[in-house]
């Protein structure tokens, strides 16, 4: 129990802190924007469209049904909910709810990483750690707005920070693996793009010496290897067949989930119309609003931050991110050269994992920061973790706070 107390406290605490800046300080739970609490109604029905939406902006109009362009993992947490209540549940509960759950996993895979690969790295170092992914990133923004597309963003995300805590680890065994391939292939059922998490078990396994050494055995460990192999396929087949049928039902096209029928901004619509719901000219444009895109400081009448509400750049709200660039992948051993298997599995995971994102024509609009990059907010921390090689100095401090600062201001100001 004494283990489990810090990580207890944790947790209350980010949920007062995330509920009070949720809620801007008013301690009231604001209604947002949300068809969660209509798709449970409906799947309750045995119905996948929402009938007689109140708005229909962000939602698909097909066969003269609304569908939502979401998962349905919001929805099935909802439904035992509402039986309890009576009533609909604010989806605002869900967001800091799960929002602060992440930072508990994230707390316990940061002291995994001082247990397993950096001895070195003191408490004070994990403390601002967690600090920076609880306050000073994207996690910050989504886990506290809780309208529709945050809090399928931050639930989703939950089950991606569960499957690499899960599988993140020196001493594996293939049930790390296999179920952290449960839960990443589950994400195809909220986020999407979260699936694509599941190349960090699959690198992980591909470099895992055991794996190495049942190829070069005989040939009866040749098929242990392929039983295992089948049997991590069968968790993405699985939650896959259940996304191509819930696109097909919907739309008659397992491969469409509702970008080409939705009701957006005529900007958007523009942009989709122009180049498609995903292509890849539209990477520049959101890798401008990721990485480059700066915010403004206002000094007329008072000091006030502008900031485009297309992206903003992740560098500069989060500086101490710059430190991912000190995670080599690459390791001198022996006066040879080789891969470090787990830091090459991160940048691999977290290059692969963004591209739909920026392919994508709408950037998240309208958002502080980059909400897309929450795919993969975890695994950039990590290589932050590694770059610097688990310590904390002045810079990555002061990089921290203002990380921190600058969020506070953002967010209140989305409010």
């Amino acid at each position: 129990m004494k283990r489990l107390l810090p990580s207890i406290i944790i947790f209350f605490v980010l949920f007062i802190i995330y509920f009070v800046v949720g809620t801007n300080y008013t301690l009231k739970p604001k209604w947002t924007l949300d068809y969660h609490n209509l798709l449970s109604q409906s799947l309750i029905n045995f119905q996948l469209d929402i009938p007689n939406p109140p708005t229909t902006y962000d939602l698909a109009y097909f066969g003269g049904k609304w569908y939502t362009t979401w998962g349905i993992i919001p929805a099935l947490i909802l439904i035992p909910l509402q039986y309890i209540r009576g009533q609909f549940v604010p989806t605002f509960y869900l967001s800091i709810l799960f929002s602060s759950m992440n930072v508990v996993l994230m707390y316990f895979l940061l002291l995994r990483i001082k247990r397993e690969f950096l001895r070195k790295m003191s408490f004070f170092a994990i403390c601002i750690f967690l600090l920076l992914f609880a306050f000073g990133t994207t996690q910050f923004y989504v886990g506290t707005l809780g309208s529709v597309w945050h809090v399928d963003q931050i639930t989703t995300s939950f089950l991606g920070t569960l499957g690499i805590f899960i599988v993140f680890r020196k001493k594996r065994k293939f049930i790390h693996y296999l179920i952290s391939m449960i839960f990443l292939s589950a994400t195809l059922l909220g986020r999407p793009t979260n699936v694509l998490l599941s190349i960090l078990p699959i690198t992980l396994y591909v470099c895992d010496p055991s794996v190495k050494a049942m190829l070069t055995l005989l040939n009866k460990k040749k098929a242990v290897f392929a039983r295992q192999v089948i049997l991590l396929c069968l968790p993405f087949l699985f939650f896959s067949s259940i996304f191509f049928l819930f696109n097909y039902v919907r739309f008659n096209n397992p491969l469409e989930y509702g970008f080409n029928y939705i009701h957006e901004t005529e900007h958007l619509q523009r942009l989709r119309e122009k180049n498609g719901p995903f292509s890849i000219r539209n990477i520049p444009r959101n890798l401008w609003y990721m990485l480059l895109e700066v915010p403004s400081l206002n000094f007329e009448e008072k000091i006030d931050l502008h900031f485009n509400l297309k992206g903003n750049s992740i560098f500069f709200l989060t500086p101490p991110l710059l430190a991912i660039f000190l995670a080599s992948p690459v390791m001198k051993r022996w006066k040879k050269i080789k891969f470090n298997p787990y830091i090459s599995s991160l940048w691999i995971t977290s290059i692969i994992t963004l591209i739909p994102s920026l392919m994508h024509h709408s950037s998240g609009w309208m958002q502080f920061g980059y909400r897309y990059s929450l795919d993969v907010n975890v695994l950039l921390l990590l290589l932050s973790v590694f770059g610097m090689k688990g310590k904390v100095n002045i810079l990555y401090i002061a990089g921290t706070l203002f990380a921190m600062a600058l969020y506070m201001v953002g967010i209140a100001k989305l409010m």
